[in-house]
């Protein structure tokens, strides 16, 4: 793992980064960390951050997935057993910050990743336990995904069933999950939580991957990746390039069958947040934002093909969060008076 940082003004510097990127990189996720607070907060802001960075590193399109391999190698080895200085990262990384272009927040963040380490290192160490042995894991996971592709030689890659595509939302989401339950617990009033919500947690994280593999499925075509199982678009008499070549006209096949399969991971992200005491408010807030998003974004998407929530309806939700927040039944009822037409 990195060496300690101490709270000077160069950390201070570095929280402020950290907290100016995080709406950048993902809005969504800064409308739900925004909840949290106090250490917690940071831990979970700067726990994303890592997470980011190295899915930056594995959707450059600059990069081979050799280097790819490399990077996200190297990524998982800064949160080891041995204790690395915080110039390591600029002398490990530099190689891979021309593959994605500073214009962007992510090629921004990778360029600047030393100030989310610095961050990192500050955090208590047992934080510092957790986020490093899941950002550990993920990495390689991504790594092991990666070797794949590069032994496959297609040039759209393709998962093959549906065990193959959970157990690579396992490595990028599944693990967040376990990383956010582990962190909520440490908190003494949820502790006795911990073996309750831990047979929920990989499922809280699948849901949310599987929806965005949902809407974004023919952008991720576009670049080389087909999580589309190949089980799947085979029954369905398709490939990836028919997809690529007709998108739209295909899509509504797959959004039924994709949220079809997804459906029971959502069923057990609500068990999971229906678990978390109602005295730990920002907790349940955190974790209902991204869940009540995503269901409605898979009916929005089934009934318009439209990936995109319009603005209106995510300010609905969001004030509709807080009385969720408050009452298991009311977001129960929401739930199923929504997905009642998917079922």
């Amino acid at each position: 793992m990195l060496i300690e940082g101490s709270q000077n003004d160069a950390i201070q510097e570095a929280w402020a980064y950290c907290e100016k990127m995080l709406p950048l990189v993902s809005r969504t996720f800064a409308l739900n960390i925004s909840q949290l607070k106090g250490t917690l907060y940071q831990a979970v802001l700067i726990g994303y951050l890592l997470f980011r960075m190295a899915d930056t590193i594995e959707d450059a399109q600059g990069l081979s997935e050799e280097e790819k391999v490399m990077g996200l190698s190297g990524l998982a080895e800064a949160f080891g057993d041995n204790a690395l200085p915080l110039d390591w990262y600029g002398r490990q990384f530099r190689p891979f910050f021309e593959a994605v272009s500073p214009e962007t927040p992510e090629g921004d963040l990778l360029r600047h990743g030393v100030r989310v380490f610095s961050c990192y290192a500050a955090l208590p160490k047992p934080y510092r336990q957790i986020i490093g042995e899941a950002i550990r894991e993920s990495a390689h996971g991504m790594a092991r995904y990666q070797e794949r592709k590069k032994r496959d030689a297609e040039e759209i890659f393709q998962l093959e069933d549906w065990d193959d595509l959970t157990r690579y939302c396992y490595y990028v989401a599944g693990i967040v999950g376990k990383m956010l339950t582990r962190l909520f617990c440490l908190d003494a009033s949820l502790s006795a939580c911990r073996e309750v919500l831990s047979r929920d947690e990989i499922h809280f994280g699948l849901a949310l991957q599987l929806t965005n593999i949902v809407k974004d499925y023919p952008a991720d075509i576009a670049r080389g990746w087909c999580y589309l199982p190949r089980s799947l678009t085979d029954r369905l008499g398709m490939t990836p390039r028919s997809i690529l070549r007709n998108p739209r006209r295909q899509r509504r096949e797959i959004v039924r069958e994709m949220i079809h399969k997804t459906i029971p991971y959502l069923d057990r992200t609500y068990r999971y947040i229906s678990e978390i005491p109602s005295h730990a408010v920002t907790i349940r807030m955190f974790c209902i934002i991204p869940f009540i998003l995503a269901y409605h974004t898979l009916v929005y998407l089934h009934q318009t093909q439209d990936s995109k929530l319009p603005r209106g309806q995510v300010q609905s939700l969001l004030k509709r969060a807080e009385v969720f927040c408050r009452s298991n039944a009311q977001l129960k009822t929401d739930y199923d008076h929504i997905l009642e037409s998917l079922r």
